[in-house]
């Protein structure tokens, strides 16, 4: 099974009304276009969200205009090219079979089979309780027994609750409650893994299977890869950096499916800058990921080349990065913990965001990971302890490990106190103010200023017994923000300290009482960032990287592979414009500094070209003065 990279996924939904379908169109030229373009492998269009084939099909719905094997010929030229070709269908959609059978079609609760925004995508969605399973089942098989494809691409596979008869009488024969919506989403979901295991027994364990929107633990066994669709610009810039430090720990290959669109899916019309897309590829490198760029084809005229010629240049250049880039694996001092599902949240993406900034090292991390490999663990903002997990940390604990907790993190599952005796802390309950304040007790060299700070969160009521102490007071407000019949009281000052630690620290833990990573990403208070570098210095005093005059908005990480680590540093970033972020420049910098942990390097260069760097050993460090770097360079230090 071939390794996927500098891939690109070909959106292509097409309306039945466009008389000239594929006039224009040559497979020749769509297979050479890619070629050109350094891509090595593509995602390719069997049966779109509107419900049409591309090939001609004995089973669904060929789309109206088109008179020739579209598909069949893309998966014929690529092949001649050395592109691997996987097939695309939309599962979650398919309006042409949802107009003919709406007995096909997810019954919402109020009894609707369409609903929401009619000129967007999702406004009906397909069972897989009725006819419409078996339907999709044969078309795969006719695809998989007719064309040499590496795989298969299932999008909009989206666990959707269905009100229909036939479903809420599945639902009472497995002896559960129609009337209990979470009993109704159960059978869809398993109704949708049980579909998607008669997919896997279809595509065979020799080729790639990708199940586009179902959570990484409920596909375990079934897909072959992870592909982490973001386009920033929808999505966020927090979204991947998250996704993927999760991802990467699970043991297959993951890459970045972002793309070129300006706005989201099927802008036909939008190119970003490839400053963008840059940004985009290079986060994917410095996270040890190949990438995927995102296009959508006219459905006369083909590819389009201006698009292409960006591209190509951009996978011209990663090409050259691959001697160090491919097969490698992040390099991390910290774990940030999630539940044993993998699910991410606010928090995740606030931690994330967090350490970036600060230029910690980091993967996330679930119950079942190893924990000895970090130096320090977090667990943000509402991370119960689970058995398995307080067997780990307590022996994680006594080998000396660091731990940061915030919020509701640290309690048992039952919420009623802390899990384990060495936080040394008791919980008193949930924190009943709403606009309250921390004054921190210790030197930060004045990173957190002197002076009542806001905490903007609400989270626990914390207090410390003996031989732990307090980091940070927790001080009360003269009242809550509130309506009390005459004022909204939204001006609520600090009244008095209220005997209890906002922040608390015993051995190698450090506790918050409030979720202070959800915060940061609600209220980018620059006070909650200082606050967990501090932790982290207290936990964490040598760090795998450390870095000099390089800025917050700035990214630097650490790869391996072989007897080689890669330090990325990024420095391009997102501007708000209006109602988008946007990349559209190229930052620079001159004087940056980068403190690699060891003492001895063979060599030192900066990758592509290898042009040797001067170094020094400081301190346990080595201290590489970085030459300019426009947008992106990579460090590479030999032992």
């Amino acid at each position: 099974m071939r390794t996927i990279k500098r891939a690109i996924h070909i959106d292509f939904h097409t309306m039945p009304d466009i008389p000239d379908f594929g006039a224009n169109f040559d497979a020749k030229a769509f297979a050479r276009t890619l070629k050109d373009a350094r891509v090595e492998y593509v995602n390719v269009f069997a049966k779109c969200n509107i419900g049409f084939a591309y090939y001609p099909t004995e089973i669904g719905v060929m789309h109206p205009h088109l008179n020739f094997d579209m598909f069949g010929q893309i998966v014929e030229e690529c092949r001649k090219v050395d592109i691997g070709v996987t097939a695309y269908f939309n599962a979650g959609l398919d309006h042409e079979m949802a107009r003919k059978h709406r007995e096909w079609t997810v019954v919402n609760k109020e009894g609707q089979v369409i609903y929401g925004d009619r000129t967007a995508n999702f406004f009906r969605n397909m069972c897989f309780n009725s006819g419409y399973r078996d339907y999709l089942l044969g078309m795969i098989r006719e695809v998989a027994e007719r064309y040499p494809v590496e795989g298969f691409f299932l999008d909009c596979m989206v666990v959707n609750p269905c009100y229909g008869n036939e479903c809420l009488e599945g639902v009472k024969g497995r002896g559960m409650n129609p009337l209990n919506d979470e009993h109704v989403l159960a059978f869809a979901k398993e109704t949708l893994l049980d579909f998607s295991r008669e997919v896997k027994k279809i595509v065979g364990p020799e080729k790639f299977l990708y199940l586009n929107g179902l959570e990484p633990a409920d596909t375990e066994g079934l897909r072959t890869h992870i592909e982490i669709e973001c386009l920033p610009s929808g999505w966020s810039y927090d979204f991947f950096p998250a996704q993927v430090a999760y991802a990467r720990n699970l043991g297959q290959q993951v890459f970045y499916m972002t793309g070129r669109f300006n706005v989201n899916w099927g802008d036909f019309g939008g190119l970003k800058s490839k400053a963008s897309l840059l940004n985009d590829c290079w986060d994917a490198l410095s996270n040890g990921v190949p990438t995927s760029i995102g296009d959508h084809m006219h459905p006369r005229d083909g590819l389009e080349p201006a698009v292409f010629k960006v591209i190509g240049e951009i996978y011209e250049e990663l090409e050259r990065y691959e001697p160090w880039t491919d097969h490698v694996q992040a390099v991390a001092d910290i774990g940030i913990l999630t539940l044993a599902g993998g699910k991410l949240d606010e928090c995740h993406n606030g931690a994330v965001r967090m350490l970036g900034e600060l230029k910690y090292t980091y993967d996330i991390i679930n119950e079942n990971h190893d924990l000895s490999k970090y130096k320090v663990i977090i667990l943000p903002d509402n991370v119960r302890v689970t058995s398995v997990l307080k067997s780990k940390l307590e022996a994680y604990i006594a080998a000396g490990g660091g731990i940061i907790s915030s919020g509701h993190s640290g309690l048992n599952p039952e919420g009623t106190g802390f899990a384990l005796a060495e936080w040394n802390m008791t919980y008193d309950g949930e924190d009943p103010w709403n606009s309250s304040y921390f004054r921190m007790l210790e030197d930060t060299g004045g990173e957190v200023p002197d002076m009542l700070c806001g905490i903007y969160k609400q989270g626990i009521l914390l207090q410390v017994k003996e031989g732990a102490k307090e980091i940070a007071e927790y001080w009360q407000p003269y009242f809550n923000r509130e309506w009390d019949g005459f004022h909204g009281k939204f001006y609520t000052p600090a009244d008095r300290y209220a005997g209890r630690p906002a922040v608390a620290k015993s051995g190698n833990i450090i506790q918050f009482c409030f979720p202070i990573f959800g915060a940061y990403m609600q209220y980018a208070a620059n006070v909650h960032k200082h606050m967990v570098s501090y932790s982290l210095k207290q936990l964490l005093p040598e760090p795998l990287i450390k870095c000099e005059e390089i800025p917050t908005t700035a990214r630097v990480t650490v790869t391996a592979k072989e007897n080689k680590r890669m330090v990325h540093v990024k420095l391009t970033h997102p501007e708000p414009r209006g109602k988008y972020n946007v990349i559209e420049d190229v930052q620079t910098l001159s004087d940056g500094i980068v403190y690699l942990k060891g003492e001895n390097a063979a060599n030192v260069y900066l990758a592509p070209g290898k042009e040797p760097l001067d170094y020094e050993v400081v301190d346990g460090y080595l201290r590489i003065p970085l030459p300019k770097v426009n947008g992106y360079a990579m460090v590479v230090v030999e032992h």
